[in-house]
């Protein structure tokens, strides 16, 4: 379509990776965390011992997230500091360190200069930007299963000499390790892998012995490590989630990964016109697309059979390594396209839409996060600083963490009161409720609190903060 040559594939690929690095950055701290994100700050507290450490993640019997996150955030925070916004630096790094290597295993399954592509598709793609602006373990994940599917090609497709075997042997076996343990659903990724590595051998004769002896050292390593863990969330037969509706099956999520309906609609319909259009090269002859199409169909296959047998856990943040043979497929398959009307028609209806999309969703972006700095500032200006939380036993004191780190408390002369302890001489006080934790009620039951007076009411994104007089 377009001769380049190494200097300008280069400037390009640096280009995409810092519009990547741009939309990454930019509104980093949008929004205060919400409660998932309250935990893991919590449970990272630098100024605690990781046997601590373990223990708060231990006492969180609903929480689902993984340790590996949770470490890393707690050595970055020990490094630079014990703030939420500093902690938002480490999921908007492994979302940047992202977009290279994605372009890298786009070269690998297509040796061509599609992997551009993907690297552009990576770099705007909105799902990935706001998954890189939230301190939780999504971005670490995506990061992972890229690496190890890079190790991954290089064990099934390499001619590799006997001291590169061993390397890449060992490299591999870690990061499975590694992205197994950062989250449990990389499972299908690693189930796929074997699943195509059987059908490889008996559909092309290919013996892929190397992977094959990877498996025993990857399930040992990972039980070793995460065994009590696997254990737990196996254990569950119910689960926060529902059983999907009939509207799924003509969306799989793919609103949600591309910003809007219209947009999931233009994504799904052409990787499927692509896997259509060049069925009989992936699906009937040895290529490096088979492998990225087993992970895609595994990746819903899986978690809907589980939820038949045993308990709905599908959702799509779980999943988010489906973005890979999505977008590597999308751009591979693009570039395959000998019709060049076809070939521009379908990047422009990709990428116009995308960058019209992206446009809306950053200039238009509304918070969805709860409002505790706002709400900080405004009571700021309040004469009254002494405040209180309600919510449930643990909850609070999570919350309180939260608020206690960001700077808009620190130096305000504010003052946290146990509600259960309020001391005698205290005549206001302001009761801040974060609503989802309290199920959306934030009344005080009147049998406890029968003296207090409620004199004023402020009211944001799921937060309520009430002010009342104390009569004694």
């Amino acid at each position: 379509m377009f001769i380049l040559d190494r200097k300008n594939i280069l400037s390009l690929s640096i280009f995409f990776i810092l519009i990547g690095i741009f939309l990454r950055f930019y509104q980093l701290n949008f929004e205060n965390y919400w409660f998932d994100e309250l935990i893991d700050l919590w449970v990272a507290d630098p100024n605690i011992s990781f046997n601590a450490t373990f223990f708060r993640r231990d006492e969180l019997i609903a929480d689902q997230t993984p340790y590996l996150f949770q470490l890393f955030l707690k050595i970055y925070l020990k490094f630079f500091g014990y703030d939420p916004e500093i902690g938002r630096h480490v999921p908007f790094i492994f979302g940047v360190l992202s977009i290279p290597l994605v372009g890298f295993l786009s070269y690998q399954v297509a040796k061509n200069n599609s992997f551009l592509l993907t690297i552009l598709l990576v770099s705007i793609n909105i799902y990935l930007i706001k998954y890189s602006q939230e301190t939780r373990t999504y971005t670490l994940v995506f990061f992972l299963s890229t690496i190890n599917l890079i190790f991954y090609y290089k064990i099934i497709f390499s001619n590799l000499t006997y001291f590169k075997k061993k390397y890449i042997f060992f490299l591999f076996v870690i990061f499975s390790v590694l992205s197994l343990s950062a989250h449990p659903f990389v499972f299908i990724i690693f189930f796929s892998q074997i699943a195509y590595s059987f059908y490889s051998f008996f559909v092309f004769r290919e013996k892929n012995f190397l992977f094959l002896l990877s498996i025993p050292f990857i399930l040992i390593i990972y039980m070793a490590i995460n065994y009590n863990y696997l254990i737990a969330q196996l254990s569950y037969n119910e689960y926060f989630l529902e059983h999907e509706n009939w509207k799924f099956y003509f969306d799989y999520y793919f609103s949600r990964f591309f910003g809007s309906k219209i947009m999931g609609l233009i994504y799904l319909s052409t990787l499927i016109f692509l896997i259509i259009r060049f069925r009989k090269i992936i699906l009937f002859t040895s290529n490096n697309y088979l492998p990225l199409i087993f992970i895609l169909f595994f990746s819903y296959i899986i978690p809907l059979f589980y939820a038949l047998l045993k308990t709905p856990v599908l959702t799509d943040r779980y999943i988010i390594f489906v973005l890979i043979p999505i977008l590597i497929l999308i751009s591979a398959l693009i570039f395959k396209i000998d019709n060049k009307k076809l070939k521009i028609f379908l990047l422009i209806s990709i990428l116009i839409p995308t960058i019209i999309n992206n446009y809306i969703e950053i200039k238009y972006r509304q918070n969805t996060k709860p409002e505790f700095t706002k709400l900080l500032n405004i009571l700021e200006k309040h004469e009254i600083k002494n405040i209180t939380l309600l919510a449930p036993n643990l909850f609070d004191e999570i919350i309180e963490n939260y608020i206690l780190s960001v700077k808009e408390f620190k130096n305000k002369n504010f003052k946290i009161l146990n509600i259960d302890n309020v001391s005698s001489d205290t005549k206001m006080l302001w009761v801040i409720c974060y609503e989802p934790v309290m199920d959306y009620n934030c009344n005080i039951l009147r049998d406890k609190r029968k003296n207090w007076i409620l004199n004023e009411t402020k009211k944001l994104h799921l937060l309520n903060a009430q002010l009342y007089e104390i009569k004694n």
